[in-house]
């Protein structure tokens, strides 16, 4: 059998998941800075003046350093891989204050969806040469970065500086901060196959306080016997989820950019139908879109308030059916 390998163009090291074009309509300038961290590219997106731009810049800085040294799965030195090694089973109780909250977060989600998000999927996904850098089988790679942000946003409203209106973005996952409307579009992602493709399927507004997260399959994926596989597993059976090309999830402030990135991974597993009940159930103040894994019928399927924030929609949407 050939070993199954994971994919990444260059291109997609250099973003690093972020996979959302922002826009946004206003006179004021917007500024970007970029740099690295946790594994992907962080992104502070600030409009019109500031004069405390440069303490805004250093406290998102000082709070992803430190939050990636306690939630890593990468680096050996951090708590998490030091509490793995010592057999850590009672996360929750034995993690530093700080980041109980993202560790009670994941374990919620995991038994809320029926461990189809399931942080205990290190050794899976190190067999599918997904994680093979990894030094735990205790992983919160698909919600610790939402979690990061959060983490941000509220560090700078504790600052003596007026924060003025900004976007953060770690790795794709975004959050709103001040009082401003920011356009964002929701790639297309069979249009790297398919040139002749529009590259955004449409564009959303958020507001202060909302976040947004994405997961797909079509920029990091794993290849095994000459078979495209997502590289997001279902916790459920330990396998390559199929079926779906990419979901998008806005949550409001009180959900946090924690829930959007955990949300985004669950519903890419549990797929339309069965996502939408969920999110009914669970998490009816979320907004939520599929793109099924159908490049030769390209549409989208919407929980009805997403389908009403949605604007500039360039392929097919049909209408999304809930399982009871």
């Amino acid at each position: 059998m050939k070993k199954p390998i994971l994919v990444a163009a260059l291109a997609v090291v250099a973003l690093a998941g972020a996979i959302l074009l922002h826009q946004q309509r206003s006179s004021q300038a917007n500024r970007t800075v970029r740099w690295p961290v946790m594994g992907t590219i962080a992104q502070v997106t600030l409009r019109g003046e500031s004069p405390g731009e440069t303490a805004i810049l250093a406290t998102v800085r000082a709070t992803y350093d430190r939050l990636n040294g306690l939630l890593s799965a990468w680096d050996s030195n951090s708590e998490l891989c030091r509490l793995a090694a010592a057999g850590c089973t009672n996360w929750v109780e034995a993690v530093s204050g700080e980041v109980k909250p993202c560790y009670a977060a994941a374990l919620k989600l995991a038994d809320e969806s029926g461990h189809a998000f399931n942080p205990y999927m290190g050794r899976k996904l190190r067999a599918l040469g997904v994680g093979s850098g990894t030094y735990s089988d205790f992983d919160l790679g698909a919600i610790a970065k939402g979690y990061a942000v959060d983490r941000a946003a509220e560090e700078l409203g504790k600052g003596p500086v007026p924060v003025p209106p900004l976007l953060l973005d770690l790795g794709g996952n975004l959050r709103v901060v001040g009082d401003a409307v920011w356009r964002t579009g929701i790639r297309n992602p069979f249009a790297a196959r398919q040139p002749d493709l529009p590259p955004y399927v449409a564009l959303i507004a958020l507001t202060n306080g909302e976040s947004v997260a994405t997961s797909g399959n079509y920029e990091r994926f794993i290849e095994q016997n000459g078979l495209r596989l997502s590289h997001i597993l279902d916790g459920r059976i330990g396998q390559p989820t199929s079926g779906v090309a990419g979901v998008t999830v806005v949550t409001p402030s009180d959900y946090g950019a924690v829930l959007a990135d955990g949300l985004s991974t669950t519903l890419f597993i549990l797929g339309p139908q069965k996502g939408a009940a969920f999110l009914a159930a669970r998490y009816p103040k979320a907004l939520a879109l599929w793109i099924p894994d159908t490049p030769e019928d390209p549409h989208l399927l919407a929980t009805e308030d997403m389908s009403k924030r949605l604007e500039g929609i360039s392929i097919k949407m049909s209408r999304l059916q809930t399982d009871p």
